[in-house]
């Protein structure tokens, strides 16, 4: 679902759907959530992270990524995970085609059976598939 927004709009509106995707997603009894948010050139990034206990294997998450930059470029966001390990945990991303002064929204679950030690959000630009410059903002102080 996209959203044409002025360029002062992008974050409000971001912020606006995740936290309204994530409200709808957390039941009542949620233990933690937590609202993530990362700025990269052209990009801004959020996730919020409903139900979230250290080391539990599922989550609801809300995925938002809004382009600021009329630079031709397209941006993309996901949600990353850390292992016991320290091992980091890769979802798929999700991309906004749009252009510029737009965001986009997605309702998602974050699944890892080996226990979720750490969530964060990752906020790229991309020309095709290559990466230009990116962010990423943790739950935890790493």
């Amino acid at each position: 679902m996209g959203m044409n927004v002025g360029k002062r709009g992008v974050a409000a509106a971001l912020a606006g759907a995740a936290l309204a995707v994530g409200m709808a997603a957390a039941p009542a009894s949620a233990e933690v959530s937590a609202t993530l948010i990362c700025d990269t050139t052209g990009a801004r990034g959020v996730v919020v992270v409903n139900d979230w206990q250290n080391g539990g294997t599922s989550f609801p998450v809300s995925i938002a990524v809004g382009d600021n930059l009329a630079d031709g470029h397209h941006v993309r966001v996901r949600v990353v995970g850390r292992a016991e390990d320290g091992d980091w945990i890769y979802w798929p991303w999700h991309a906004n085609y749009d252009g510029n002064g737009t965001a986009k929204s997605w309702s998602s679950t974050a699944n890892f059976s080996g226990g979720i030690y750490d969530m964060g959000v990752q906020a790229a630009r991309f020309e095709g598939d290559t990466l230009l410059n990116y962010c990423t903002d943790w739950m935890k102080e790493t």
